[in-house]
């Protein structure tokens, strides 16, 4: 089977910049490049595995910059070249994603390096009018690898004169049109699948590829406080409304930790007053509106989740506007969360059609509510499985997959899994 996270999408901003990719020709020589041009952008291609993104010009205000970009399958790297009133915007970012921990300066220099068994795994130097960034991707884990691209992407922001803000409503757009080319995509796809097996499989493949970028570059959307428009019509739907009788419900243990933790992130300073709230969880950090959590801060936050018997909860996104929530959790392994409900007669079986509604303080299958000791056991099994429970949620059995979280206009937000 293959699965499909439909999360949140993102681009990079390309406003007004003339964008040239190129590639460094092997041993032997590459076939002849293909170029395309038009009146602001010229790409070169060629079938090697480096690509460099150089972009030059007077962006705004301040004079010229440079920002030159070469990704391999060996090596990231960022060279880049601003006036002085970019400094503290850049300065300020790099600080608040990287830490101090393994950070040196010297007034406005300032260096961030770590040191592998044998070699360096990254390096960043920042002056006045200066960075570079140099990561080796065959020593790096993936999530720095995918870290290191998305802050390449809102640095050529920062670079440019943009704003981080403004980077966060791009990839909030980006995201909607993602996720709907991949939902298209997989629809398509199980239209085709009695024409034609291969047509089909070829446009699973695309989704899966469109739902996985939209996943990778939507993060940043989050980190940085946004919503998409997708998790906004959930947050005013009915189906996503919280009861007050959930608040003191024995069945579902949301409720409190959502207490807890908004009295944590308010006691740090980190939600100042604002309505709508968006939380992200990681392995490695946490964000609350825009502002990544410190290494303190991130203690405590784990700490309210350990209180409540969901450390097994490594990541989730925690969505909330008035009464109304949606919780996205991480990676699940959908599959095995159906077997374990078929061995125990939850459903009668993974081969039909079944919809579970998952809503936290009940559990409906099919239009029929479940007793109250099989809403907590299963709620309490999911638990283990990283997924929290919330009003609106739902596990969806059809002949063509199954997904895992909130469907809503022929869309997933959450884990879809497709059949092959």
């Amino acid at each position: 089977m293959k699965t499909v996270r439909n999360i949140c999408t993102a681009a990079l901003i390309g406003l007004g910049i003339n964008v040239i990719a190129q590639t460094a020709p092997p041993a032997p020589p590459a076939p002849p490049a293909t170029v395309y041009e038009d009146a602001t952008t010229t790409v070169t291609t060629n079938s090697s595995n480096v690509s460099v993104i150089t972009q030059n010009g007077n962006f705004g205000s301040g004079g010229s910059t440079s920002y030159s970009v070469s990704n391999s399958n060996d090596e990231y790297r960022v060279k880049s070249r601003y006036p002085s009133n970019r400094y503290a915007a850049i300065k300020d970012f790099l600080v608040a994603e990287m830490g101090t921990k393994n950070m040196q300066s010297s007034g406005k220099d300032m260096v961030w390096s770590l040191e592998g068994d044998e070699d360096t795994v990254y390096e960043i130097a920042l002056s006045e009018k200066r960075l570079k960034i140099e990561l080796d991707k065959t020593i790096a884990a993936p999530d720095m690898i995918a870290k290191f691209t998305d802050m390449g992407n809102i640095l050529r922001t920062l670079v440019s004169g943009g704003s981080e803000r403004q980077e966060i409503q791009r990839l909030e757009r980006d995201a909607d049109r993602a996720r709907r080319d991949a939902a298209r995509m997989q629809r398509e796809a199980a239209r085709l699948r009695e024409v034609s097996v291969r047509d089909a499989a070829r446009l699973e493949r695309e989704a899966l590829r469109l739902s996985n970028e939209a996943e990778r570059l939507g993060l940043n959307s989050k980190r940085g406080g946004g919503i998409d428009s997708y998790v906004r019509d959930l947050l005013e739907l009915s189906s996503t409304k919280t009861a007050a009788s959930d608040e003191k419900s024995s069945l579902w243990q949301w409720p409190e930790v959502q207490e807890a933790l908004i009295n944590t992130l308010n006691t740090e300073g980190l939600l100042k007053g604002e309505e709508t709230i968006v939380f992200v969880k990681e392995d490695a950090g946490a964000y609350a509106n825009g502002t990544r959590l410190s290494t303190t801060q991130w203690s405590k936050v784990n700490s309210v989740f350990r209180k409540y018997g969901m450390q097994d909860v490594t990541e989730v996104s925690f969505y909330k506007k008035g009464n109304h929530i949606v919780i996205v959790d991480g990676f699940i392994a959908v599959e095995k969360i159906v077997t374990w409900l078929t061995r125990n007669d939850y459903i009668a079986s993974s081969s039909r059609y079944v919809k579970m509604m998952l809503n936290g303080s009940s559990v409906i299958v099919d239009n029929v509510a479940l007793p109250s000791s099989d809403v907590k056991r299963i709620n309490s099994y999911l638990l283990t499985e990283g997924v929290i429970t919330a009003p609106g949620k739902s596990l969806v059995i059809k002949e063509t997959g199954m997904s895992l979280g909130y469907s809503y206009d022929k869309s997933t937000l959450g884990t879809w899994v497709s059949r092959d």
